[in-house]
């Protein structure tokens, strides 16, 4: 029986590389193939013969052998003969690829178009998209359907049916809000007619304070990780989560955000708290650098700290040391407004070196290969004409031995030049990173992945599943004043968005459509705040939220984005065998003071699943739940509604 399982799963996986190796799929099939065998002595650590695996363009450039691919001829190909067993020499060096692997490889060779032999071949070669027909100003909801109905028709997908209003109001609610509608506001939203009602709601509640704090609170994470993993208390954070309201409150443009995050230099009372993004790292200018790249950009970049990125060829060594030079003369301090970060004018040099020893010097190198000039060259001497506003006189003294920098200022130093200032313009105009990487972070937020997943490798090793559709959202955003507020609306107004999470019917033994054609609303984990709040909601509890119960939530479900969701036995036990669920449902709570008061156990059974799920109980549901609650009892009631909040249907947005 074993044997005959392992076969079955050669024939599978064998069916699946070569599937995708016809469609000439470097992306998703052949470069992860490479990545996992050939990475370490042809990747950007190493280029062992000159040979740099990485990208498709490279490998076919070759190395000191010639190339290692010759398209449509697997038979002439390095990189097929050397693979064979037998082979000498042999690679791997230690291991033998599976004849799955080999006959993926082999087959992907003999459909290669030689097109991409061009010298400029794109590194990444990610598969474009259908091209569809977008009229001239058309609304971005609109573009987002004709991108992805492209998509399902090329690749013969039938969407899912569109969602029922119960489902969409709670959707709706969990997204923008982050928490489950009330019984009032279901039930309004339900009886209501008007053909419109999706887009109004949509429109109201992108314009409330819950939306704008609900964005602060997965931002705050986005940003700066949670607060116990930092070792932060949730205090510390006060200025920082209240710009964050404020920000998404006034729906401030987001290039404005990032120059606000970037340059830390605030003008006014509520960009005080910008600040606290690079004044909490401390001034590790390394771990500044690299958080500023994948939270704005996308780009996780500490790959390329001691050599040019393993798996994406466009990350290299100097481009992580440019943009630790951009930070390198920053340094926290404290005024009278409170903690900011201020700026040298002078120093801010350093020297990196490559696995093979050879030294370079820190340059002002953008993650686009562009270089800032300092307009006079390099200064290792600082003086009080080099400010704006200037530093005390103790900081251009050469301090004595066991003598600390006064840290505490009267004002905020700020030099004539500044780095940061350089990095933010660099950052935010003209980029089209910038834009791309938070069109992807609200896809994701919205649709439940990104268009490239996971959200912060927006690189050459992870392309796009739709990239004309990035593109033109991208375009769109930027042309449209980086109004964030209105690219949310937009996707949500989307018939994708409002698709059943169920796909439509299947012949027998067909797969559901996958993830990345966004042809059904993908199940989306709640996180800790929108659990939380949740359970609130149903347990009938109003008011302010209890700050300590929070925070156990937050401990115990950290993330947001995860590559893929996968509950901890940590979680299970929390929800299952946690007191903080006992306290929501102790017998003051609203929902179980009801369902007691009702008595009869039809009625209080089919009012639980209301209350908590948002829909009828089934036969099967309801059969089990009244026997249950024979006799109704608060104790036998509790339990039901505790059911109902630990099963994954409360737990999951869908």
């Amino acid at each position: 029986m074993r044997l005959s399982v392992q076969i079955f799963l050669i024939f599978l996986i064998s069916f699946g590389f070569a599937q995708a190796s016809r469609a000439g799929d470097w992306d998703d099939a052949i470069r992860p193939l490479l990545q996992t065998n050939c990475s370490k002595c042809h990747g950007g650590a190493k280029q062992k013969g000159g040979l740099d695996l990485r990208s498709l363009a490279s490998a076919l450039r070759g190395g000191e052998s010639g190339p290692a691919i010759v398209p449509q001829k697997p038979g002439e190909s390095l990189l097929i003969q050397l693979v064979q067993p037998g082979s000498d020499p042999h690679m791997p060096p230690k291991k033998q690829l599976a004849p799955a692997e080999i006959d993926a490889l082999t087959t992907w060779v003999a459909h290669l178009d030689t097109v991409a032999d061009a010298p400029d071949a794109r590194a990444d070669l990610a598969t474009p998209d259908p091209a569809p027909s977008i009229p001239a100003g058309i609304d971005p909801s609109l573009a987002t359907d004709l991108y992805l109905q492209a998509k399902w028709q090329e690749t013969g997908t039938l969407p899912a049916a569109p969602a029922g209003d119960a489902t969409f109001v709670r959707r709706a609610y969990l997204d923008l809000v982050g928490r489950i509608p009330t019984r009032a506001e279901r039930d309004s939203f339900v009886a209501d007619s008007d053909s419109r009602k999706r887009d109004a709601l949509i429109d109201h509640l992108t314009g409330s304070e819950e939306h704008a704090g609900h964005l602060a609170e997965i931002f705050n994470v986005v940003f700066l990780d949670r607060e116990d993993s930092r070792k932060r208390k949730r205090q510390d954070r006060g200025a920082w989560l209240d710009y964050l309201r404020w920000a998404f409150k006034s729906n401030r443009p987001w290039d404005e955000i990032g120059r606000d995050l970037i340059v830390a230099r605030p003008n006014t009372k509520e960009e005080s708290g910008a600040s606290w993004f690079l004044y909490e790292q401390n001034d590790d200018h390394q771990k500044i650098a690299t958080r500023t790249s994948a939270t704005l950009l996308g780009k996780q970049v500490q790959c390329a700290q001691c050599h040019d990125h393993p798996v994406s060829p466009e990350i290299e060594q100097r481009h992580y040391w440019g943009l630790v030079s951009f930070f390198s003369r920053s340094l926290n301090v404290k005024t009278p407004e409170g903690p900011r970060v201020a700026e040298r004018a002078s120093g801010g040099y350093a020297k990196f070196s490559n696995l093979e020893g050879e030294s370079s010097e820190t340059e002002l190198v953008l993650l686009t290969g562009g270089k800032i000039e300092e307009p006079d060259g390099r200064r290792d001497q600082d003086a009080a004409e080099f400010y704006e506003v200037a530093p005390p006189e103790q900081w251009f003294k050469k301090l004595k031995k066991d003598e600390k920098l006064k840290k505490n200022v009267a004002a905020l130093p700020v030099p004539k030049f500044s780095r940061r200032e350089e990095l933010a313009a660099a950052t935010t105009i003209g980029n089209p990173a910038f834009p791309r990487a938070i069109v992807n972070r609200a896809w994701a937020i919205v649709f439940g992945r990104g268009l490239v997943h996971p959200v912060d490798q927006m690189d050459s090793a992870h392309p796009p599943s739709h990239p004309g559709l990035l593109d033109w959202l991208s375009d769109d955003f930027a042309a449209n004043g980086y109004d964030l507020r209105r690219l949310i609306r937009a996707l949500m107004k989307s018939r994708a968005y409002q698709l059943d999470f169920r796909a439509p019917s299947q012949s027998e033994g067909d797969l559901p459509p996958q993830d990345s054609l966004f042809a059904r609303a993908l199940d989306k984990p709640l996180s800790a705040e929108a659990l939380y709040r949740s359970m609130r909601v149903a347990a009938g509890h109003g008011g302010d939220p209890d700050e300590a119960m929070r925070a156990s939530f937050a401990s115990t479900f950290p993330e947001l984005f995860p590559d893929v969701y996968s509950p901890s036995v940590q979680q299970a036990m929390f929800v299952t065998n946690g007191t903080l669920i006992d306290r929501l449902l102790a017998d003051g709570a609203p929902l179980i003071q009801k369902l007691v008061e009702l008595g009869d156990p039809a009625a209080a059974s089919e009012e639980a699943f209301i209350e908590i799920l948002g829909r009828m109980p089934d036969a099967e549901e309801r059969e089990r739940s009244i026997a249950y609650l024979a006799p109704a009892t608060p104790e036998r009631i509790r339990q039901l509604c505790w059911a109902l909040l630990a099963g994954a249907e409360f737990r999951i947005n869908h």
